[in-house]
């Protein structure tokens, strides 16, 4: 079957925009393993702590990719769109190649589904979730342009004269051949796909990702980079600490300088800087006291932190041991379920039946959940940002809050600033 030459340029515009939507998903996916480090684009300045996805335009792209309703039955709407794009701009070259109908027409099918579920991924992030992700914008509109040219091609083809019958149609190449006018859009989404992941690497500090579980989010690793040891200029100094220095700490009594790290243990750069800071602590233990302060970020996190409460009541060795148990166990969801918690919290050694006991006891769990409030409201009054906004990592030396870079918190600029403080 010889295909019309009017759709010709069609045929192509929808293969090209196909792997398009290809490298806009997965550069949704890289910045999102980055913890949106240099904003949704990936394109602002990079910035260490998992504050970047919650202020500015990379809130939205946060909020639509790790809330409720970041996938459907269990699997990533980032990537049942990477699936859709792969699948689309399979069937059309295939269509290109064997010149099948069914496979065009199977294509318009599936892109008028992935249309109407657009659009109800548009409304969700409008009227349900009141926040937008830049990126999902951009793949909404991709489906949408997909659509147009899909009903575009097919109003063509119904309307298409037919060839004079004692006219001959000059020969079409077919296979692979055929596959040829395809080549320059092949060679531009390679160097746009390349472009992604050198972006992706740029908010990873350049470094390779640290190999992980498979179910475990990958850890932004901190280099001891160069740049300015500075703090953060839009926070005055915190004149009492004492709501921050009544819990779990690491370093000498009595040390001369007080450092306080505020934590969520879904937050992945949390579990960075923490990894810096036990390097760091074990070669300057004396030099300072570290107070570590857990606080929800999230509701999600709610769970993990009554844990924390209740190691803590034990001793300040259980409160790290299961600290870092959790940040082992991090994965992509923010949070886990009480099973997950229970099995986390046997893993070191605690009492899960007691601990699920009290989760479910009204009276027991009201008394932990007002320490974390009470914790959480000295938090929030320290280290908010002057719109109310809040983030973690947050890390404060006597009393001034670091920049969250990360040369600021890397071990060269801590050894400064703790110099400085004594």
């Amino acid at each position: 079957m010889a295909l019309p030459a009017q759709t010709s340029l069609l045929r192509r515009l929808i293969v090209g925009v196909a792997l398009l939507g290809v490298v806009v998903v997965t550069h949704l996916a890289l910045q999102k393993a980055n913890g949106f480090a240099a904003g949704c684009t990936g394109l602002g300045e990079v910035d260490y702590s998992s504050g970047a996805a919650l202020a500015g335009e990379s809130s939205g792209c946060a909020t639509v990719t790790e809330g409720e309703y970041a996938d459907f039955f269990g699997i990533p709407n980032i990537a049942l769109g990477l699936g859709f794009y792969v699948v689309i701009a399979l069937l059309r070259l295939g269509y290109a190649a064997v010149r099948d109908d069914r496979l065009r027409l199977a294509s318009g099918a599936i892109t008028s589904v992935g249309f109407l579920y657009t659009g109800y991924l548009v409304y969700l992030q409008a009227a349900v979730i009141g926040a937008f992700c830049p990126l999902c914008m951009a793949s909404a509109a991709l489906v949408t342009l997909l659509f147009i040219l899909h009903v575009i091609e097919h109003r063509r083809l119904q309307h298409a004269p037919a060839p004079p019958p004692n006219r001959r149609a000059a020969p079409e190449a077919a296979g692979l051949g055929a596959l040829r006018p395809y080549l320059p859009v092949f060679g531009g989404f390679v160097v746009l796909l390349a472009s992604v992941f050198g972006l992706a690497a740029r908010a990873d500090g350049g470094s390779q990702t640290a190999q992980a579980e498979p179910a475990a989010l990958p850890t932004p690793r901190i280099q001891d980079v160069t740049g300015a040891c500075s703090y953060d200029s839009t926070f005055a100094r915190i004149e009492d600490l004492t709501p921050f220095t009544q819990g779990p700490a690491l370093g000498a009594e009595g040390a001369p300088v007080t450092v306080v790290k505020v934590f969520d243990p879904n937050c992945p750069h949390c579990r960075s800087l923490s990894e810096t800071l036990d390097a760091f602590i074990a070669e300057n233990r004396d030099d300072a006291r570290y107070h570590y302060v857990a606080y929800p970020l999230r509701q999600e996190s709610l769970g993990q932190i009554v844990a924390l409460k209740m190691a803590e009541e034990q001793s300040d060795e259980l409160f790290f041991e299961l600290m870092h148990e959790m940040f082992r166990r991090q994965d992509a969801t923010w949070g886990m379920t009480l099973p997950e918690l229970r099995e986390t919290v046997e893993a070191v050694g605690m009492d899960g039946a007691a601990f699920e006991a009290t989760l479910t006891d009204q009276d027991r769990l009201r008394g932990y959940l007002d320490e974390v409030e009470a914790t959480a409201n000295a938090v929030t009054d320290a280290f908010a940002r002057e719109d109310g906004g809040m983030s973690v990592p947050k890390l404060a030396v006597d009393g001034r809050v670091v920049e969250s870079t990360y040369a600021s918190y890397s071990g060269r600029c801590l050894s400064e600033f703790i110099a400085q403080a004594e």
